[in-house]
């Protein structure tokens, strides 16, 4: 509209007006983002309805800002989700890569419930040592025993009374629903019917009831062949795992201690086994088993 009808004079002033009139209302609807009126071409200054359409035009950019303003808070967000499936995915990742160093997902899955057991043995242990040695630093407290550089070890409690075999496996919540759930660690006996969630039948630890579970304790193995007392071929710092176990279940405010168990009668099958795990470490020597002895079963 503004290159057809262009006009060096005023000598036809109606026409000029009806111009205007026609170039500031197209302005309004479709000028505006140039920020002028109607007449780029003609010497005559804006009416004030084409001052109108240029003061929307003005105002244009400042909606702009507003969308812009919006965009960015629309880009924070899908910053903040793309973050968050970059983590999701990268955890993914570990964890697959995880399970295929650890042999599978059983193993991977108890492998991690170990290392959770271990962590909240641990909270216990701290707790135990705070309410017995009052005013202690809190803090270098949970740093030793998290870090597993306690120089010390809690007392355990002497006792006559003997446990024997037959009796723990009694107590092992299949046998008799009703009967309390018992656990041994290094010879050491322990009612913890109280951690039903963590020990009854169906649970994640009921492995380590009705028997002695030291080795299993001290690697974190739950294979029927590592449910056994036999620390035959492991390290010291994996029986000093075993250790700390029976600390955590002898100064627990709501496991018991009940005795010690009988001393272990020598059996056939646990000697086969002892020899399998020595031998795979490379250092086996053969057991003396005392050919007249009447415990060989």
């Amino acid at each position: 509209l503004a290159s057809t009808h262009t006009y060096g004079s005023r000598e036809k002033p109606d026409q000029d007006h009806r111009v205007a009139e026609h170039g500031a209302e197209h302005g309004r609807h479709h000028c505006c983002r140039h920020g002028t009126g109607i007449y780029t071409h003609v010497n005559k200054p804006p009416s004030s309805s084409s001052s109108m359409g240029a003061n929307e035009g003005a105002k244009a950019p400042g909606k702009g800002e507003e969308k812009g303003k919006g965009k960015g808070k629309g880009g924070f967000g899908a910053g903040l989700l793309r973050f968050s499936i970059f983590v999701s995915t990268m955890v993914v990742l570990f964890g697959c890569m995880a399970i295929a160093m650890l042999g599978g997902p059983e193993k991977a899955s108890d492998a991690l419930n170990y290392r959770a057991m271990r962590f909240f043995r641990d909270l216990g242990r701290v707790k135990a040592r705070r309410r017995l040695y009052a005013g202690a630093n809190a803090v270098q407290v949970y740093s030793d025993v998290l870090m597993g550089r306690e120089t010390d070890t809690l007392e355990l409690a002497e006792t006559d009374e003997v446990v024997t075999f037959e009796e723990l496996a009694q107590f092992d919540g299949l046998t008799d629903p009703n009967a309390p759930l018992w656990l041994a660690v290094r010879g050491r006996v322990y009612d913890v019917s109280k951690g039903t969630s963590f020990y009854a039948p169906g649970k994640n630890y009921h492995a380590f009831v009705g028997k002695d579970a030291t080795r299993a304790f001290c690697t974190g193995c739950l294979e029927p062949a590592c449910l056994i007392s036999s620390t035959l071929g492991l390290s010291d710092a994996q029986v000093k795992e075993a250790d700390r176990w029976a600390e955590y279940y002898e100064h627990h405010d709501k496991y018991t201690f009940i005795g010690k168990l009988e001393k272990p009668r020598v059996d056939i099958d646990e000697l086969v086994e002892e020899a399998l795990f020595a031998e795979e470490d490379g250092d086996y020597v053969p057991p003396a088993v005392p050919s007249d002895s009447p415990d060989l079963r």
